[in-house]
């Protein structure tokens, strides 16, 4: 019986002990739960490697402790592996038992791993560079042909591809809810890639592309297959090819692309040459110590989006003011002036908030709905608004537009264009930048400024000026210093708007941009030896004249005559004298080597005027007048080949003789040859080039002090490879001796558009 009785109370104990550890555990849950935050949790949740043993895991971690030791011991009796983790003479955890297939993989799994490894870690150090690969060729054909059997590719540079969608919302009443919304797939790549590969030791490949290359130049291919000594195949190359000569009657060439051979038959060398060519040869010839050079110019290369009118005003007087050269018949003074444009360089020193509108200063507003101009305003360009101010304004725009619009943030000035005209009239600038006095010219008596870059298509020009007539001061615009900066609450200027970001012919604003400045690439142009003339290409005869060749009058008359480009003599006298009037300033730019008509529109207004009394006057004005020049972008009227048929043609004179400017740009490389009185100079020793910016530089002072000519002989790249130039040729050179070689050379050229 005592011994039931201690039987039944230590079951009852033993129960107890449960109950109260069941209730203690359920604390804890309940306590962990309501306190989350007590409970640890890791940021990385690690797999353990217990169940792949001497594997690491695929995940990130670390290595195990150095004081943790793994040991593997065989159960023979029950076949089997025991797997213990001790620390110290201690388990770390429990055994585990693998069958002896377990085992057998997890070995496999890890001679594998630690073989891969190996190659990996043992690997060349070029090869873990970029995404070359190499390749072997085992084979001895191959070997013998190219010096070797492997092959190897090196590409470097990077591929961007942009894809996006685009959604347009157009809240037209006249639309359906369909048409309101236009979505499409946007697409944009760039790429800049340089690939240089070897197959074996002979053979080279060199590859140069960009799909922002803006020329067709500077993406290049070349293959270079050089051979041995005693091979008949000296060298053979393929892609961007020279054929230089050593003749002095038949010069070589540099920019081909094409397939050139060098073979070796005994004494007989034999070059040969299939390719079409990618340049043109010119020569730039310095006498007395200035550059000479000749140009030809189309009439549709003028300087575009350089120079522009202030106002409407100054471009409508702009022939009257130019009418009695060398004097400029204006009252105009134009004493201070701010230009602005779009801040490409995110430039923060002298940038403001503008709203630049483009009937500002206009007597006569393009956007007659909403303004009111002409009698009762001002004739002049007027549109300030001050206290101090008193002069009449040229229209009401200052006084139409929304109180708020001079705030920042505010939306007004879009709601008041939204229905006449939109962005056509206006354009807000965040930030625009200030340009210096360095950056632009300024005629202040025919109001027009010139800018040192011409501006890219989508960028904003804008103006705030102040000038006197008769003595009376005017204003269009605000100044810098006439609204101060207020961060809390920022404010725009009132700007009068010179170009918009969209290119719109048939606006007014069109016109401010001058066409009849025409640039010869050159600086420091000289008076001395100048001369121009216009021409004519007669199709008819194929002769390019100084005269056209019909109307009774005008077949009498020079084309530079007619144009206002001869109205004086040597001594600036009112008499034409067959020749250039060279006025620096009116009809010459010698510092940035311009030449300027004192006619607006020389071959629309200019023929026009020329044309008056002709019996047969409308006929030849439809042959002859090039109005959409001045009506139409350039790149139009490059496109009408009926009437793109007038030519400036002439030489002049620049720069010195040490440092010689090349005009233009894309000279091929090795192509430049100096000469001084028919002698070649030495490249290194008496002169040197520099190809990226187009400049040779004498550095012999003896040929500068000799007073001799100096010749300039270059190629240079054509951008775009309109015309198909292609040159075939053969050079012959049999080596009596090392001081004897008889040569010859034959060549084929063919030009075609």
């Amino acid at each position: 019986m005592l011994l039931k009785k201690i039987s039944l109370l230590c079951t009852f104990i033993i129960l107890i002990l449960c109950l109260a550890q069941r209730n203690v555990v359920a604390q804890i849950k309940k306590t962990s739960l309501k306190n989350p935050a007590d409970s640890l949790k890791l940021k990385y949740r690690f797999k353990d490697s217990y169940a792949t043993p001497f594997l690491t895991p695929k995940e990130f971690s670390l290595k195990p402790p150095e004081n943790l030791k793994r040991t593997v011991d065989y159960d023979a009796k029950n076949n089997r592996y025991i797997i213990k983790e001790m620390l110290g003479d201690k388990l770390y955890r429990l055994p585990q038992y693998l069958t002896f297939k377990e085992y057998q993989q997890i070995e496999l799994d890890k001679i594998k791993k630690e073989y891969w490894g190996g190659l990996v870690n043992n690997a060349p150090a070029a090869s873990k560079k970029g995404l070359g690969a190499s390749i072997k060729i085992r084979n001895k054909i191959f070997e013998t042909v190219f010096g070797g059997n492997t092959i190897s590719v090196t590409p470097r540079g990077s591929a961007d591809l942009t894809f996006g969608g685009r959604v347009n919302r157009n809240e037209n009443p006249m639309f359906n809810e369909r048409q309101r919304i236009q979505r499409n797939f946007d697409f944009n790549q760039r790429i800049q890639m340089n690939v240089a590969g070897k197959i074996g030791e002979r053979l080279k490949l060199n590859l140069n592309y960009s799909t922002e290359a803006q020329f067709d130049f500077e993406n290049q291919i070349k293959l270079d297959f050089p051979g041995k000594k005693d091979d008949i195949l000296q060298r053979l190359e393929l892609g961007v090819v020279n054929f230089p000569l050593t003749t002095q009657l038949i010069t070589g060439t540099q920019a081909l692309f094409g397939v050139k051979t060098q073979l070796q038959f005994g004494r007989l060398g034999v070059t040969t040459l299939f390719s079409q060519q990618r340049s043109q040869a010119k020569e730039i010839t310095i006498t007395n110590g200035s550059q000479q050079n000749e140009f030809r110019i189309t009439s549709d290369a003028y300087e575009a989006n350089k120079h522009f009118f202030l106002a409407q005003y100054f471009r409508n007087n702009y022939n009257k003011a130019m009418a009695n050269l060398p004097i400029i018949t204006s009252a105009v003074n134009i004493t201070r002036i701010e230009v602005w444009i779009t801040n490409r360089t995110n430039s923060t020193t002298d940038s403001r908030d503008i709203i630049a509108f483009m009937d500002l200063g206009e007597n006569s507003p393009h956007n007659t709905t909403l303004f009111k101009g002409g009698a009762g305003f001002s004739t002049l360009p007027s549109a300030f608004i001050d206290p101090s101010f008193t002069q009449i304004q040229s229209n009401n725009l200052l006084q139409q537009i929304p109180p708020n619009a001079r705030l920042t943030n505010n939306t007004q000035i879009d709601d008041f264009f939204r229905n006449n005209g939109e962005s056509d009239n206006y354009t807000k600038l965040t930030y625009a930048r200030k340009l210096t006095e360095r950056e632009y010219t300024l005629n202040p008596a025919l109001g027009y400024i010139s800018l040192n870059a011409a501006l890219n298509t989508d960028e904003v020009l804008s103006v705030a000026y102040r000038y006197t007539i008769n003595g009376v001061e005017y204003q269009v615009g605000e100044f810098s210093n006439d609204r101060t900066v207020d961060a809390a609450n920022p404010k725009v200027l009132f700007t009068k708007m010179l170009k918009n970001q969209t290119i719109k012919t048939q606006l007014p604003i069109w016109n401010l941009m001058m066409k009849n400045i025409y640039a010869l690439n050159v600086s420091q142009l000289s008076r001395d030896n100048f001369q121009l003339r216009v021409i004519y290409r007669d199709d008819r005869t194929g002769i390019d004249n100084p005269q056209l060749q019909d109307g009774v009058t005008v077949r009498n008359r020079q084309l530079i005559e007619i144009l206002g480009l001869d109205r004086l003599n040597p001594l600036n006298d009112p008499q034409r004298d067959g020749n250039f009037d060279f006025i620096e300033g009116l009809t010459v730019n010698t510092r940035d080597g311009l030449i300027i008509f004192p006619i607006l529109e020389p071959f629309n207004t200019g023929l026009r005027e020329a044309f008056k009394g002709e019996a047969t006057e409308q006929s030849l004005i439809a042959k002859y007048v090039f109005d959409t020049l001045y009506r139409d972008t350039r790149a139009a009227a490059e496109l009408v080949t009926t009437k793109n048929k007038f030519f400036l043609v002439g030489r002049y004179n620049a720069g010195s003789a040490q440092d010689i400017m090349i005009p233009g740009f894309g000279v091929s490389q090795g192509s430049v040859r100096v000469y001084a009185g028919g002698i070649p100079l030495q490249e290194g020793t008496d002169y040197q080039v520099d190809y990226t910016f187009g400049r040779v530089t004498i550095l012999n002072a003896a040929i500068l002090n000799s007073g001799k000519n100096i010749s300039v002989q270059y190629e240079q790249n054509d951008p775009f490879s309109f015309q198909t130039r292609t040159l075939i040729g053969t050079r012959l050179d049999y080596r009596l001796s090392e001081d004897v070689n008889l040569g010859g050379t034959l060549l084929y050229y063919n030009e075609r558009q």
